[in-house]
């Protein structure tokens, strides 16, 4: 079946609006084991929204880190660059237009991403597997992107002295899941 042809088919089911309600990372040695970290906390700040046209704008945040000013009660783009860095390492988005596709193992997405959080990511493309699975009386929508990912697998200090501060970064495999908003 041709891309156009899948996205006529589940057109219905994925455009629109979805917020992100679970976001944890796996160990690559471990995909299907216990979570190594939420990178974006217990409650992520996260939406999706595919356009009919198959546009897909993706933003996901961990929402300690967006709250009130930033320490030091400047304006973000005033702010030192340790606690905007906190704050920026903190988010990630990208949006572009995309494909579906399917294989042996289910639908997935490639988006051609053109604008991101990530300045290495543009230009490139972004994949994920898409699935959808019940939840109770929820229908969700579960994205894991087809290749490893950087985290932040430790989060750095939210204080305001931000030099004190350390991250951990790993190597693994994402699992997101997303509910109709």
């Amino acid at each position: 079946m041709s891309s156009s042809d899948l996205w006529t088919a589940h057109r219905s089911t994925l455009a629109g609006v979805w917020k992100c309600i679970s976001f944890e990372f796996y160990s690559t040695s471990d995909p299907t084991g216990k979570p190594i970290a939420k990178p974006h906390g217990d409650h992520p700040l996260g939406r999706v929204q595919i356009s009919p046209n198959r546009y897909l704008s993706a933003h996901v945040a961990n929402p300690e880190r967006m709250k009130g000013p930033i320490p030091s009660g400047k304006a973000w783009q005033e702010g030192e660059d340790a606690e905007v860095a906190h704050v920026a390492r903190g988010c990630s988005m990208y949006c572009g237009y995309f494909e579906l596709f399917e294989d042996e193992e289910g639908l997935y997405w490639r988006t051609k991403v053109e604008i991101s959080s990530d300045p290495g990511r543009v230009g490139g493309f972004e994949e994920r597997r898409v699935e959808f699975v019940e939840d109770g009386e929820r229908r969700l929508m579960v994205l894991r992107p087809t290749g490893e990912m950087t985290m932040e697998v430790c989060l750095a200090s939210s204080s305001s002295s931000s030099s004190s501060s350390s991250s951990s970064w790993g190597l693994g495999l994402d699992l997101l899941k997303w509910e109709a908003d």
